[in-house]
């Protein structure tokens, strides 16, 4: 696979991008698009959800509760 280093600056802004990202050639071609971690959505479910009452559960009782399957 091709590997392409960004500057610190490059990777911070896409490491904050909520939508895509145009990416450009010296001369400014469009290259392609780099696509967000978080999408705007993924970020309003999370607030919806942190809002919500539903109970919470951490990954160390996920964990238990599914080593907890395998013995069964």
């Amino acid at each position: 696979m091709t590997q392409i280093v960004l500057a610190r600056e490059q990777a911070d802004v896409v490491a904050r991008a909520i939508e895509p990202i145009q990416v450009c050639d010296p001369n400014g071609e469009l290259l392609g698009y780099i696509d967000p971690v978080w999408t705007r959505e993924d970020i309003d479910e999370a607030k919806r959800r942190i809002a919500s009452d539903q109970p919470r559960y951490t990954t160390a009782q996920v964990m238990k509760h599914l080593h907890s399957l395998e013995s069964k």
